[in-house]
């Protein structure tokens, strides 16, 4: 399965997302970031019967990004009354992630799903807007016929610097049983806040995608 996994993550959307055939940014209004999602398979046959135990395994290049993608899915999931568990619980940080190992933690947490997130690309673009100088003027008195006195005073206002980040997660969810994927989805936010924020609302975005396909229970948190 894990051939499945990490070769048709990396190979089949790798061409599309850098000739740009699937994208679409969404710039959040306000201070929240927005995600955009778009759903590129789901299998017709799934969803009869929402899933209820899922295992979690990220894939990023760092293991700190890891860890919080595991961490934030499996919370959203635990929300949505899911049995959700965070792959690197069982399997460590290992930068190799074997098929085997993955099916034994499937089987271990009695899961009957396991989705895999993997951090196509984390981009920032840094613009740094130069401080504006002015020039004050302070009287220091005197004979008004012989005109005032003025000391003058350089003020610069500090650069400002603006961070906008894009991240891309592309999604997927297996069937265990049948060993077969049932869901993909690509997830694409572009905005101003903090890494760990943009992956929260990736994850937000993504729990909710699975809750509408009816994948996981409907029910409110």
């Amino acid at each position: 399965m894990l051939g499945r996994i990490t070769g048709w993550a990396m190979n089949q959307f790798s061409n599309r997302i850098a000739a740009g055939a699937i994208a679409a940014l969404v710039v959040a209004a306000g201070c929240a970031p927005a995600t955009d999602v778009t759903k590129l398979y789901h299998d017709p046959d799934a969803g009869a019967s929402p899933y209820r135990r899922i295992l979690v395994v990220g894939i990023a290049a760092q293991a700190d990004q890891r860890r919080w993608m595991e961490d934030l899915l499996t919370a959203r999931l635990a929300a949505r009354d899911v049995a959700a568990v965070p792959a690197y619980t069982r399997l460590g940080f290992s930068p190799v992630l074997l098929q085997d190992d993955i099916d034994a933690a499937a089987a271990a947490t009695g899961s009957d799903a396991i989705l895999v997130t993997h951090l196509v690309s984390a981009s920032e673009e840094v613009e740094v807007v130069e401080g504006r100088t002015d020039v004050s003027a302070q009287c220091r008195g005197g004979n008004p016929l012989e005109y005032f006195l003025y000391d003058y005073e350089e003020i610069r206002e500090p650069d400002s610097v603006s961070i906008a980040r894009e991240v891309i997660i592309v999604t997927n969810l297996y069937d265990v049983r049948s060993e077969t994927r049932v869901w993909t989805i690509q997830s694409t936010c572009f905005e101003k806040s903090a890494f760990e924020a943009i992956l929260d609302d990736e994850a937000r975005a993504i729990v909710e995608q699975l809750r509408r396909d009816r994948l996981i229970p409907t029910g409110s948190t």
